[in-house]
């Protein structure tokens, strides 16, 4: 049987992959912290489930015909790891590559996330 906190990391994905908005962000605490590296224009640390919300529709806006798969799911009573191959496409440009979500947990949810792209580069010009 796997932890509790890898069932929550799926359970966030599978609502995320089913367009199920509300149960993806009742994943998360409502003062969850998020940051985003990178020199693109909604790099930053959010703060809160709004902050967070804003920062998804931007993400979703600019990513275009954004599709993952995870591989790999680990977690203790405290943090966990979700790695996931993604691809973005917008106006003809493509970008494949594996991502790295690292988060911690706190009453059943995500209390804090970074957010690591395997080529943040590359993720940057995307992006914009």
């Amino acid at each position: 049987m796997a932890h509790k906190n890898v069932e929550i990391l799926r359970r966030t994905d599978e609502t995320m992959q089913a367009g199920d908005v509300e149960g993806f962000f009742g994943t998360f605490t409502d003062d969850v912290v998020i940051h985003v590296p990178g020199r693109h224009s909604f790099a930053g640390s959010y703060k809160g489930i709004d902050q967070f919300r804003g920062l998804f529709e931007k993400f979703m806006q600019h990513a275009g015909d954004y599709s993952f798969e995870n591989h790999t799911y680990l977690a203790d009573d405290e943090h966990g790891v979700a790695m996931q191959h993604s691809t973005y496409e917008k106006q003809g440009r493509r970008l494949a590559m594996d991502e790295v979500f690292i988060c911690h947990f706190r009453d059943g949810k995500v209390s804090e996330m970074w957010y690591l792209a395997g080529d943040q580069q590359a993720l940057d010009e995307f992006l914009g």
